[in-house]
């Protein structure tokens, strides 16, 4: 009877460890498993649009002056590249290397070629022709992983990025130097702009303000770096207003903001480029409902 009764007690012991666990487990299994059903649904949309069958028939090599033909142009935007996965509600925050590579890997694979803002400038000028399937990779705040994680992934498949440093967060924990932002611009493959002297909403901030910080930072990278540069902001939070636009217009600023949008060749607009989240739980055919449709 004893045994029989021990027996009983360790049975009831493991169910409700099991259960503790599957408490614990199943909202992050629920959500995951959603996931991969919309990314299944997203593949199967995607490859069933006439845009995709037109992309995979589309001739690669062939480009087009900015008046010969309206090309859509989506820039991508990242922030933190880390090893492991983030919380469900920092998805638009944080994508893994590994999931990271994923996504341009799958890109290129595709045709795409990837731009620079370097690139857009002068393909508005009428100066280069540009491919029908483009994307421009950016990256938010500076922090130290796109450093330590994204740069060797863009070295290893030769992708340029851009990316956009907040002045007074550059050296501190967290975020790279301005040594490691040289060593990236070295490379050839890094572009690096401002994103505002603190991550402050401009858009809610005085023409003084916007007229002051702004320049100050984009000033203060030349001296880092060593070198002039374009004039390219992005605003953080995607806070924009007609004061910050008129008076970064004013002052020569091209602006980034957070639409979830592609820009495309007839609208585009150098004070309102829009960009779209690329999330740790996107696929590359998630990526590409939101860049082809």
């Amino acid at each position: 009877m004893k045994k029989k009764l021990i027996i009983f007690t360790s049975i009831i012991v493991i169910l409700l460890v099991l259960c503790t666990c599957l408490l614990a487990i199943k909202p992050r299994f629920i959500k995951e498993f959603k996931d991969i059903l919309v990314n299944a649904k997203n593949t199967i949309t995607v490859k069933k649009s006439q845009e995709y069958k037109e992309l995979k028939a589309a001739d690669k090599s062939k480009k087009y002056y900015k008046s010969e033909k309206n090309i859509k142009i989506p820039i991508l935007l990242y922030h933190q590249i880390p090893t492991e996965k983030s919380n469900r509600e920092d998805y638009y925050l944080c994508t893994t290397a590994k999931q990271f590579e994923k996504q341009i890997t799958g890109l290129k694979d595709l045709g795409y070629t990837f731009i620079t803002y370097e690139d857009l400038i002068k393909y508005n000028n009428n100066e280069i022709a540009l491919p029908e399937y483009v994307v421009l990779l950016s990256f938010d705040d500076g922090y130290l992983n796109n450093y330590e994680n994204a740069f060797p992934i863009i070295k290893k498949y030769n992708i340029p990025i851009s990316i956009f440093v907040i002045d007074d967060c550059v050296g501190t924990n967290g975020y790279f130097s301005w040594e490691q932002a040289k060593e990236m611009e070295d490379s050839g493959l890094v572009h690096i702009y401002t994103h505002g002297k603190v991550h402050i909403p401009y858009g809610n901030e005085s023409a003084e303000i916007v007229g002051d910080y702004i320049p100050y930072a984009h000033s203060h990278l030349e001296e880092e770096l060593g070198h002039s540069t374009s004039k390219v902001f992005a605003y953080p939070y995607g806070s924009y207003s007609d004061v910050s636009t008129n008076t970064l217009s004013e002052l020569g600023f091209i602006q980034n903001v957070l639409d979830e949008r592609y820009n495309t060749s007839d609208t585009l607009n150098f004070n309102c480029l829009t960009r779209i989240y690329a999330k740790q739980n996107y696929n590359v055919y998630s990526i590409l409902k939101l860049i082809l449709f």
